[in-house]
């Protein structure tokens, strides 16, 4: 089967490779979207709502790293 193969594929070695295990963790979290966002917490009844608390739209990771009015300085 397609998951029995171990090794990354090589786009995903070269996206990788000059990063350190900690950016790659937090990069491969933002792009399964499995990161501590409310979307993703709300699911397991870890948040109380899916939103964002200072936009109150979802907060996803496009919104988190696009849209999200907290960090329009840094952006």
């Amino acid at each position: 089967a397609i998951f029995d193969d171990p090794k990354p594929s090589k786009a995903t070695t070269c996206m990788y490779k000059d990063l350190s295990r900690p950016q790659t963790s937090i990069l491969t979290q933002l792009r399964s979207t499995h990161i501590g966002l409310n979307t993703f917490l709300y699911r397991f009844h870890l948040a109380p709502s899916p939103d964002c608390k200072h936009c109150l739209v979802p907060e996803i990771v496009s919104h988190y790293l696009l849209a999200c009015t907290r960090f329009c300085h840094q952006r």
